[in-house]
């Protein structure tokens, strides 16, 4: 029976110093009975790398009850597009097939800043003494003319006025009719940032804002982190395992491909091809039909059909699975929707 692991993030933003560095903690729970050995995978979102990310000690071994943390180091290389960028954590025991025990973290978002503006050429240290000889001149200059003329030093109008705080309360702009990218920068124009950033199947508003987790207009902190909800149009898988191929009962697994890079999780459906054959003594008969279908889930972009040939009888009748199936395979999104499916495949386990 494999364990289903608890992970839990530390924090919802992994803060990058200057040099593009930064480290978050993801906290593994066993909450079973027996003693298991789990694998963590730093999973990047859309526009990360891989590479960007490393992970101390992967696998561990976890007592029942108890929990260890995985540090994941992330160190983005230079040239790297500004913009927000999100990672997960992946867990599995180390014993089992992936998709069997396989649980994802909620999204932690990282920044990547713009570079800042070039610096303007300093001034020579000898202009700016004549420029300040100047004002001090003009000054006094000023001064004994007013004097004179028994004006006043200077007018009420002419007073400087105090500059507006910069600091203080931001209004939430409206984010309704944005994309994922319009949004993110309409945030950031607004002093604030994305916050956990989801997707929903409902291609009737795909590429817009269906939900903003804090009304339009509200007055919030500058730099407070907005989660989104953004409407997709979920495509179909595209099969990478070819029709009648062979899948070896150990080691083979069904593979596809996504075009969208923001989908972490499939839905598998797997219908066996029985063969039926009757002899009542006086008369037989010979027929193979799907059976009932198989439904699974997995997190990767790969499953092992858990089918194994069968043969056994049944009064008159002797039933008889020789290998022979049907798959296909669709995306799910971050709410549990199923997306459409890819079109039917037939393959074959062998040994």
């Amino acid at each position: 029976m494999p364990t289903n692991w608890v992970v839990n993030t530390a924090a919802e933003r992994i803060a990058l110093n200057e040099a593009k560095q930064g480290e978050t903690t993801f906290t593994v729970t066993n909450p079973g009975s027996r003693v298991d050995r789990v694998v963590f995978e730093a999973v990047p979102g859309q526009g990360a790398d891989p590479s960007w990310f490393t992970v101390d000690e992967p696998q561990r071994r976890v007592a029942p009850a108890a929990s260890v943390s995985f540090l994941v180091k992330t160190k983005v290389p230079d040239g790297t597009a500004p913009g927000t960028y999100e990672l997960q954590g992946r867990v599995y025991s180390a014993d089992s097939a992936p998709e069997e025990s396989s649980v994802l973290s909620s999204r932690v978002v990282f920044e990547i800043a713009a570079p800042p503006p070039p610096q303007k050429r300093r001034i020579p240290w000898w202009i700016v003494a004549i420029a300040a000889g100047l004002v001090v001149i003009t000054a006094v200059t000023v001064t004994l003319v007013l004097t004179l003329g028994g004006g006043s030093g200077t007018s009420e109008q002419a007073r400087p006025q105090p500059s507006p705080s910069a600091s203080g309360p931001v209004a939430v702009p409206d984010l309704a009719r944005l994309n994922e990218t319009q949004a993110v920068f309409a945030l950031k124009q607004a002093g604030l940032v994305a916050g956990t950033i989801r997707h929903k199947n409902d291609p009737a508003h795909a590429e817009s804002v269906l939900e903003q987790s804090v009304n339009p207009n509200t007055q919030v902190a500058k730099g407070t982190a907005i989660a989104l909800v953004i409407a997709v149009k979920l495509t179909q898988p595209t099969p990478k395992t070819a029709q009648n191929a062979q899948i070896k009962s150990v080691s083979g697994r069904l593979e596809w491909d996504q075009a969208e890079p923001y989908v972490t999780a499939w839905a598998l459906s797997v219908s066996p091809i029985v063969c039926v054959f009757v002899n009542t003594g006086n008369a037989s008969s010979n027929a193979c039909l799907p059976a009932s279908v198989v439904t699974a889930r997995t997190d990767t972009k790969s499953y092992a059909p858990p089918l194994r040939n069968v043969l056994f009888q049944v009064g008159y009748a002797q039933l008889n699975f020789t290998g022979q199936f049907q798959w296909n395979v669709a995306a799910v999104d971050d709410f549990g929707n199923v997306g459409p499916y890819s079109p039917v495949l037939a393959a074959t386990m062998v040994a």
